[in-house]
């Protein structure tokens, strides 16, 4: 990801050092917004996410749903 610098909009360069960050390489402004650093999920947070139920599943299709192709339908044995 490429990004501009809070204070002066330079594009910044990625660092690879002690500090993950971008560094600006005009006014030397470090930035670690766009690397998803300090956005630690917790353990508690983890395992509610796992029980989430994220896609609604229909018992019977609607009359919309289009039947689905011999070639793609499960082997019958």
């Amino acid at each position: 990801m490429r990004c501009g610098c809070p204070e002066c909009g330079t594009y910044m360069i990625q660092s690879e050092s002690l500090q993950i960050a971008c560094v600006c390489p005009d006014c030397g402004m470090r930035c670690n917004a766009c690397m998803g650093t300090n956005s630690v999920i917790s353990r508690e947070d983890l395992l509610k996410m796992k029980s989430t139920e994220w896609f609604i599943h229909d018992e019977k299709p609607s009359e919309e749903d289009e039947p689905i192709p011999a070639r793609m339908r499960p082997a019958e044995d």
